[in-house]
């Protein structure tokens, strides 16, 4: 699975609200120059995230963009799916007669296996626990401390 540059300017913006007090409105042009996402895509980012209830925007001269919700009711698999749509690992999977060999297949538990695993990771991470630098591994309660540095070198790969 790929996630495109969309899916990464939308959670770097979402991350970005994220980090500032629930409620605060800015502009677009701020997200932008702060999380270096071009800003002649940012507006369509934004309208996808608002359409998805991600995102609130608000016109005006005092308008701007606020989280929808608190970043604890916002997780990393809702806003992907916003942009990418649901999170398929591999064609078969997205149902019947999408595969000729879906009978009789061993490659396709180990798929479902891992897209579990990774939806579950993903939806089980908030964007309060990434504004924290918090990382909370899937199936574990215990939180895992990380340097949002090592987050973007990661992601960088």
């Amino acid at each position: 699975m790929h996630l495109t540059r969309q899916s990464d300017y939308g959670v770097r913006a979402v991350l970005y609200l994220a980090s500032l007090p629930y409620g605060q409105v800015v502009q677009t042009k701020e997200i932008a120059a702060q999380e270096d996402i071009p800003r002649k895509y940012l507006p369509s980012i934004i309208r996808t995230l608002a359409r998805a209830g991600i995102i609130r925007t608000m016109r005006g001269n005092q308008g701007g963009v606020m989280l929808s919700r608190p970043p604890e009711e916002i997780n990393l698999r809702e806003v992907i799916e916003a942009i990418e749509g649901p999170i398929i690992l591999v064609q078969c999977m997205r149902g019947p007669g999408q595969c000729v060999h879906e009978d009789n297949c061993s490659f396709l538990p180990v798929c479902k296996g891992v897209q579990q695993m990774m939806v579950g990771q993903l939806a089980g991470t908030t964007f309060a626990d990434m504004a924290s630098n918090t990382y909370v591994e899937a199936g574990n309660i215990s939180r895992i401390s990380s340097s949002r540095s090592d987050s973007k070198d990661a992601s960088a790969r």
